[in-house]
């Protein structure tokens, strides 16, 4: 049981996952053009919803729901592919 719980939390495989993810954001930064541009807005909006929010737990808000919207988004692609996967038009 203890090395099944530090097989999960070892430092080589949260590298692997993090490598991964940062793959996945670059096919989707490359091949999603709606992220392309959602991302130029999340960039141009998180420092002025950071000078916006007045305290910390309002900041937080604020810029987590421009990350909530890129994660939609990604969602989104992924729906559409499988579905242009699935179906033949």
């Amino acid at each position: 049981m203890a090395k099944l719980i530090l097989d999960t939390l070892s430092i080589k495989r949260v590298l692997k996952a993090l490598g991964y993810s940062i793959q996945g954001t670059k096919a989707a930064f490359i091949h999603e053009p709606a992220f392309r541009q959602e991302l130029i807005i999340f960039v141009l909006l998180a420092p002025v919803a950071y000078c916006l929010g007045q305290s910390g737990l309002e900041k937080a808000l604020l810029i987590g729901s421009l990350l909530i919207i890129l994660i939609v988004e990604l969602l989104n692609s992924a729906v559409e592919a499988i579905v242009d996967l699935v179906t033949s038009e």
